[in-house]
C-alpha cells in the first residue's frame, strides 16, 4: 500500500461525530447480542471500572457485556469521554475492572496475577494507540523486534524473519532503517500496526487510530487493518468516535456515557 500523503495535514477533515449517527432503527442490544455468540474468542460480563468511593464515586464503565468471534473485526464507538478508552484497556488488561470478568479464549484475564497478566500482554494481544507510541530512538525494524523480545519461545532469527516479512507486507521494506521521526503520520501507524501484530496474538485492540490522520491516509489504515486482521483471522477492536470509518468493520458497539447500548450493522449508521 502506498503512502498517499508523506506529510500530515495542518488540521484533518471535519470528523462525523458518533453524536451526529442517525440509526435506521435501534439495533439489539450488547449484553442480548452477546448470547447469541456462544463461541466467541473474546467474551466481556457485567464489567464495570469505578473510580473513587461514595459520593465522589465516577463510573468510567458500567455492566457492560459483550462478545466478539474469532476473525471479527469490530467498532467501539462513542463520543470523547464514553468509556471506550477504559473498556479496551480492560480487555487488553491494562486495566483490572472493579466488578465483572474478560474471557479471550475460555481463559479468565481478570483473574490473573501480574506475571500472568504481562505474559497475556506480550503473548495474545496486539495494540495499536492513537499516537502510533513507537519507541523513539529504535528504527521500524527495531521497533518490531524489541516486542518479540518479550516473548521468549521467539528466536532472534524467527523474529528477524517475520519483522521482515510484516514490513514487507505493510509496504515498508524501503523504510526498516528509518526512525520514526523520519517517518509520515501514516507510515508511523503502519508501523505500529506490524508491531501489533509481530507475536502473532490473539487479539489486536486499536485505539483512535485515525485521529491525527486525514481522511484519505484514515481510510488507508483502517482498510490495511482490516486486511490483515482478517488474512491472519485474528480478532479486531477498534475504538473510535469516527464514523467515517465504521463502514469497514464487521459490528459496531456504541457506548455513551459508560454504557453498551446498542450493537449495530456498518449499513445502520451511514447517513
Amino acid at each position: 500500500m502506498s503512502d498517499a500523503s508523506s506529510a500530515i495535514p495542518a488540521g484533518p477533515d471535519p470528523v462525523v461525530l458518533a453524536t451526529d449517527a442517525v440509526p435506521n432503527g435501534p439495533g439489539e442490544t450488547a449484553a442480548a447480542d452477546a448470547a447469541h455468540h456462544l463461541s466467541a474468542l473474546l467474551r466481556v460480563s457485567g464489567v464495570s471500572k469505578v473510580y473513587g468511593e461514595g459520593h465522589t464515586a465516577v463510573t468510567a464503565v458500567s455492566d457492560a457485556t459483550m462478545a466478539v468471534d474469532e476473525g471479527e473485526f469490530v467498532a467501539l464507538l462513542g463520543p470523547s469521554g464514553s468509556g471506550k478508552t477504559t473498556l479496551i484497556s480492560i480487555i487488553g488488561g491494562l486495566l483490572a475492572p472493579s466488578t465483572g470478568s474478560v474471557e479471550v479464549r475460555g481463559t479468565e484475564v481478570t483473574g490473573m496475577t501480574t506475571a500472568d497478566l504481562t505474559r497475556f500482554r506480550a503473548e495474545k494481544v496486539g495494540f495499536v494507540f492513537q499516537a502510533a507510541n513507537l519507541v523513539p530512538f529504535l528504527t521500524a525494524r527495531e521497533n518490531l523486534l524489541y516486542v518479540s523480545s518479550l516473548v521468549k519461545s521467539i528466536s532472534k532469527k524467527q523474529a528477524q524473519q517475520r519483522a521482515d516479512q510484516l514490513l514487507e507486507e505493510l509496504g515498508l521494506a524501503q523504510r526498516a532503517k528509518n526512525l520514526p521521526e523520519q517517518l509520515s503520520g501514516g507510515e508511523r501507524q503502519r508501523v505500529a500496526i506490524g508491531r501489533a501484530l509481530m507475536n502473532d496474538p490473539d487479539l489486536v485492540l486499536v485505539d483512535e487510530p485515525t485521529a491525527a490522520l486525514d481522511t484519505s491516509m484514515g481510510r488507508q489504515v483502517v482498510q490495511l487493518l482490516r486486511r490483515e486482521i482478517k488474512a491472519r483471522g485474528k480478532t479486531g477492536i477498534m475504538v473510535t468516535h469516527d464514523l467515517r470509518m465504521v463502514e469497514y468493520t464487521d459490528r459496531v458497539f456504541e457506548i455513551l456515557d459508560g454504557t453498551l447500548t446498542h450493537v449495530e450493522q456498518p449499513s445502520a449508521l451511514q447517513h
